[in-house]
């Protein structure tokens, strides 16, 4: 028996996967069992607005758009009790010499 195959499309909001999408959606290309927007918390308006949008598309042609977040990315980056920061964020010295801050995945 062979195990079951799920189609996913992850998407981010721009220009490309929201292509992907509504070609799945219009049935230009197979549709996909759910779509996947990584949430980082911090996303501008339009970007929510955007997605409200492209759900409702997805939910006419019979897919989902499942949004899911480990929290606030920005708040994760600037809080001070954390050692590392948990994604690249480089750094510009005072005499102009570039560099990166300590991180840990």
């Amino acid at each position: 028996m062979t195990a079951p195959k799920y189609r996913f499309l992850s998407l981010g909001a721009g220009v490309q996967s929201t292509t992907v999408l509504l070609l799945a959606a219009a049935g230009k290309i197979p549709a996909f069992d759910a779509a996947i927007f990584a949430d980082t918390g911090w996303e501008p308006p339009e970007v929510r607005e955007h997605l409200d949008r492209l759900e409702g598309v997805a939910a006419e042609a019979g897919f989902p758009i499942r949004r899911v977040s480990a929290g606030n990315i920005r708040a994760d980056a600037l809080d001070p009790t954390h050692r590392f920061a948990s994604m690249p964020l480089f750094t510009l010295g005072p005499n102009g010499e570039k560099g990166m801050a300590p991180r840990q995945c």
